[in-house]
């Protein structure tokens, strides 16, 4: 039985066919969500890997950054103290060498100093630590 118009008579064929379809279409709408949301997270896990990678990156940068620096400003200091120590070194030298030769020409010139130089150290180092 078929009607005049091309649809079925039978509305439980009807029925049947439309509930095909709306199944298929359901099916396909599943399909094409499960592909998005599969597209979508697969897109979120590789942004998510390549910032942890850039980080990892920049973190190793400015590590190094420091290291070098630190580098850079203990080789300085170290330069600069052995420079300070050769210059004191040679001062010292230089004081020894100019107490020498006063001491042979006048010995008793030199020790009357060197104890006014004593005294006059204690006495400012008392004069610390009395307040």
């Amino acid at each position: 039985m078929t009607s005049t118009n091309g649809y079925t008579a039978d509305p439980t064929d009807a029925a049947r066919e439309s509930a095909g379809r709306a199944a298929g279409a359901t099916g396909d709408a599943a399909e094409d969500v499960r592909t998005a949301t599969t597209g979508a997270a697969e897109n979120v896990r590789t942004a998510a890997t390549n910032a942890a990678e850039d980080v990892r990156n920049a973190a190793s940068d400015v590590a190094e950054d420091v290291r070098t620096a630190a580098s850079d400003a203990a080789e300085a200091f170290t330069a600069q103290a052995k420079e300070t120590f050769a210059n004191a070194k040679e001062a010292a030298d230089d004081g020894v060498s100019f107490v020498k030769a006063k001491y042979r020409e006048n010995p008793a010139l030199v020790i009357a100093v060197g104890a006014a130089a004593l005294i006059g150290v204690t006495a400012i180092l008392k004069g610390m630590f009395r307040r």
